[in-house]
């Protein structure tokens, strides 16, 4: 039985992404006829296939008024609707650029500058499929993300075959914010977004679903441009422990064997009388389906109803189809959704419908599909954006990456590399000063205040940090707060605030909050700021708080990337400017 499961198993999730040879010879030919003949090739293809005879480019490009007036002329209840779902998807997509795509740096010991830089593509490409074939959603779920990354340019191309231009993709062009839009379609469109041609702009990235040619089309010019991914047939894995109404999970199934004959839905759950009534729900409500013969030859063809052992068996599977879309039809959903590792999206509980996330719950609804989703992720921000490393090494940094360089150089047979480190290693210069051995904190009273007064905020801080006597007149008037001194030997290096959250009269938290943390211009780069947030972790740990938190303001040179690498993590909160962080302590 085991055997005879595997190999049935293995022949449902079988799909091969290969494509038609005529096809894709057919369409190198195309790709070649417009990066050679650029704008004529477009005008001709697109009277060939699409039927829309043009005499110049500029009669192909839809104006930001007729986007505009698509807008006007749609239903208000449509315009209600694509508003509100464009809304949603920008609001999950902005939290995603701030969780996932932000820039970050730090100096180490030595004031090395280490770091990574984000910034978005200056133009992407984005495929609609037109015609008959709406899909006003695919224009928020690719336009939207990259206009929150910060894309500078945003190029829609959507066939209109024999001129058929669909007023719900238009509207959605308008409301999500496209810079341009051309009639155009297939790996003609793909082509010249690509390459670019003397109307067409040539972009950095496309993205967008579309037929085999536009398929074909992406991975050709892969390289030249980069792409989201080839999609395969659309998916659904429903997850269900039985407590769902049979009706609702076979119409789940239907949603996705609705798309085409290749799509696959599949349930599985442990309880074998449930199966069944989902199956008699299935011949139930088939025929009332519009798309019946489509959604029946899905269901034929690459769909399946599987009896399971267990739940935990379910996820297993569900683990090896990893599939694009993935109900967890339980009412005890955030008990099997740990055991899940693989899927585009997961739809957790009986009222959380895939088609809600087709449209308007606001993840994206372009996911992995055919296995992909245990390597890769949704389309989203960090798509549309690009990360370079930030690298500036100080004369005592080299004093020390130098020598380290220039051994591993030579072991590689790169004599060039080694010199390049080794002519900046200069005599006379002092090697990195070591970590203070006689770090202490010490409470700011009458014996150190002076000293604590006389420290100097470095100069590219004065915009993040506020002077010593400021400092201390705050917390002269706040008596949940105390001042403390941070010391060198018998030396005065820094000051810091602290403030106990618990005594908090509007919010009180099991918290130690840093109010204030302040290195001494002249001590900078010596490891005293990491000393400092170590002892303040081990202070919270002697009182018995859950937690140690601080905020900084959004500004350049933040110390945001310092406390990130010390283990504080962003809440994701907003306070009056400043950004929320959190280090918890376990066991407390």
């Amino acid at each position: 039985a085991e055997a005879g499961f595997e190999a049935a198993f293995q022949r449902v999730l079988h799909w091969s992404a290969e494509t038609d040879a005529a096809i894709e010879g057919r369409v190198a030919q195309i790709i070649e006829d417009v990066r050679a003949r650029g704008d004529a090739a477009v005008l001709e293809l697109t009277a060939r296939f699409d039927g829309v005879q043009a005499g110049s480019m500029a009669e192909l490009e839809i104006g930001r008024a007729e986007l505009l007036a698509a807008l006007e002329a749609i239903t208000p209840a449509q315009r209600r609707a694509l508003e509100a779902a464009a809304e949603r998807v920008r609001d999950y997509h902005q939290r995603q650029l701030d969780a996932s795509s932000r820039s970050w740096q730090y100096r180490d010991a030595d004031g090395t500058l280490l770091g990574q830089k984000v910034t978005p593509l200056d133009r992407v490409g984005i495929y609609v499929p037109g015609g008959k074939a709406a899909y006003p959603s695919s224009v928020l779920m690719n336009a939207i993300p990259a206009l929150v990354a910060g894309v500078g340019e945003i190029v829609l191309v959507v066939p209109t075959p024999k001129g058929e231009r669909n007023a719900l993709v238009l509207a959605a062009a308008a409301v999500a914010g496209a810079h341009r839009v051309f009639t155009i379609g297939g790996a003609q469109a793909v082509a010249a977004l690509a390459y670019g041609t003397a109307t067409v702009p040539r972009v950095d990235k496309i993205t967008g679903p579309g037929n085999a040619y536009v398929a074909s089309a992406k991975r050709r010019v892969f390289g030249q441009v980069g792409i989201d991914m080839i999609a395969g047939p659309s998916e659904i894995l429903v997850l269900a422990d039985g407590s769902t109404p049979p009706d609702w999970v076979a119409m789940d199934l239907f949603s996705q064997a609705e798309h085409d004959e290749l799509a696959q839905s599949i349930l599985l759950c442990p309880d074998a009388a449930y199966v069944q009534a989902v199956a008699e729900a299935v011949a139930r409500l088939l025929p009332e389906m519009p798309r019946r013969d489509v959604i029946r030859a899905s269901l034929e063809g690459r769909g399946a109803l599987i009896v399971t052992r267990s739940m935990e068996e379910a996820c297993e599977l569900s683990n090896r189809i990893a599939p694009e879309h993935l109900e967890v039809s339980s009412a005890e959903p955030h008990r099997w959704e740990p055991l899940l590792r693989h899927a585009g999206a997961i739809f957790l509980g009986a009222y959380t419908s895939e088609s809600l996330g087709d449209y308007c719950a606001g993840p994206n609804h372009v996911l992995p599909t055919s296995g992909t989703a245990r390597f890769s992720s949704p389309l989203g921000v960090y798509d549309f954006v690009k990360r370079s490393s930030l690298i500036e090494v100080s004369e005592a940094g080299a004093q020390v990456l130098g020598p380290i360089a220039a051994e591993l150089a030579y072991g590689e047979g790169l004599q060039a590399h080694a010199r390049a480190a080794e002519l900046r290693l200069r005599e006379g210069v002092a090697a990195p000063a070591e970590l203070p051995v006689v770090f202490a904190v010490r409470p700011v009273d009458k014996a150190n205040h002076e000293a604590v007064l006389k420290l100097q905020v470095a100069a590219g801080q004065r915009h993040l940090v506020a002077a010593p006597e400021r400092s201390l007149a705050q917390v002269a008037y706040e008596p949940r707060g105390r001042a403390l001194a941070m010391f060198d030997g018998d030396t005065v290096v820094g000051m810091m605030l602290l403030y106990d959250a618990r005594q908090d009269e509007d919010k009180p938290a099991n918290q130690l909050y840093v109010w204030r943390l302040m290195v001494d211009a002249r001590f900078q780069q010596r490891g005293y700021g990491r000393l400092a947030m170590q002892w303040v972790v081990d202070e919270a740990r002697r009182g018995g708080y859950a937690e140690v938190g601080l905020s900084h303001v959004d500004k350049p040179g933040h110390a945001g990337g310092f406390y990130e690498k010390l283990g504080f993590a962003y809440t994701g909160e907003v306070d009056e400017g400043e950004r929320k962080m959190i280090f918890k302590l376990e066991g407390v």
